[in-house]
C-alpha cells in the first residue's frame, strides 16, 4: 500500500509540475494534454507551460495582428494592442506573438491548414459575420495565450462560387438531398476568422479539369453530407 501510494503520489507530481522521465512524460501528456483549446474548453496553463508556450510562438504579421484584434472586439471581448500605450489598469492586452501549427484536433477529429493537407482543410462552418453556414479552405491556425490560457482561431479562405449559370450546367442543384455544389476550383482572397465551435463538418472535395459540365476552368465539387445533419 505504501509503495502505491509513493508511486501515485509522484505520478501526482510529475503532473503538476510537468517534470519526469521520458515515459512518465509521455503519461502525463496522455492523462493531462496541456490544454483542450481546440475543443473550446481553454484550460489554464502553469508558468512552466506558459513560459513553453511563448518560447515556441512566432510574431504575427501587422495585418494578422490587427485582424484578430478586430475580430476579438467584435465577439465583446475588450482586448488592447500591445502597442496602444498607456495602458489602463487591468487592461486586457492581445499578445503580439502566436503558435502557429499545421494542424488541430476538434472533437476528436484532426483538421489541418491547406498548404500541409488540403482534404483536412476542407470545412463547412457557421459564419459568424452572416448568421449562414459556409464552406472554404483552413489557411492558418493561430493559438494564442489570452489570460494565461491557449485559444485556437482559424483562419479561413472561403470558396468562390460560380456564376448562376454556371452552376447550373452542373446536375448538383437539381438534387439538394446530395448535399453538393460546385465551386470555383481557386478559393477566394478575402480571409475569416471564426473559432473551432464554429466548425460544423469536414467536407469532401473533387476537382475537376477545366471543361467538365462546359466550365472553362478547373473547378471543385464540394460535398458537406459528412455534418449527418448538423446545423
Amino acid at each position: 500500500m505504501l509503495r502505491q501510494m509513493s508511486r501515485r503520489a509522484r505520478v501526482d507530481a510529475s503532473l503538476q509540475d510537468g517534470l519526469g522521465d521520458t515515459a512518465l512524460n509521455n503519461l502525463v501528456k496522455i492523462l493531462k494534454p496541456e490544454n483542450d483549446s481546440a475543443n473550446g474548453k481553454p484550460m489554464p496553463l502553469n508558468p512552466t507551460q506558459v513560459a513553453t508556450a511563448l518560447k515556441d510562438s512566432s510574431k504575427l504579421a501587422e495585418d494578422h495582428y490587427n485582424a484578430l484584434l478586430h475580430y476579438l472586439q467584435g465577439t465583446g471581448r475588450p482586448y488592447r494592442a500591445f502597442h496602444a500605450f498607456p495602458h489602463p489598469p487591468n487592461a486586457l492586452i492581445l499578445p503580439p506573438h502566436a503558435k502557429l501549427p499545421s494542424q488541430m484536433h476538434h472533437h476528436g477529429r484532426t483538421f489541418s491548414c491547406q498548404k500541409s493537407h488540403e482534404g483536412n482543410s476542407a470545412i463547412q462552418f457557421y459564419n459568424p459575420y452572416t448568421q449562414q453556414n459556409d464552406t472554404g479552405f483552413i489557411h492558418i491556425i493561430w493559438q494564442v495565450l489570452l489570460e494565461t490560457a491557449i485559444h485556437t482561431f482559424i483562419v479561413v479562405r472561403l470558396h468562390s462560387p460560380l456564376s448562376a449559370q454556371e452552376e447550373g450546367q452542373a446536375p448538383f442543384i437539381n438534387f439538394p438531398g446530395f448535399m453538393t455544389r460546385i465551386v470555383d476550383a481557386l478559393p477566394s482572397e478575402n480571409l475569416l476568422i471564426i473559432e473551432p465551435i464554429h466548425i460544423i463538418t469536414h467536407l469532401t472535395t473533387f476537382r475537376r479539369p477545366a471543361g467538365t459540365y462546359g466550365i472553362p476552368r478547373e473547378t471543385l465539387i464540394i460535398c458537406s453530407a459528412l455534418n449527418r445533419g448538423q446545423k
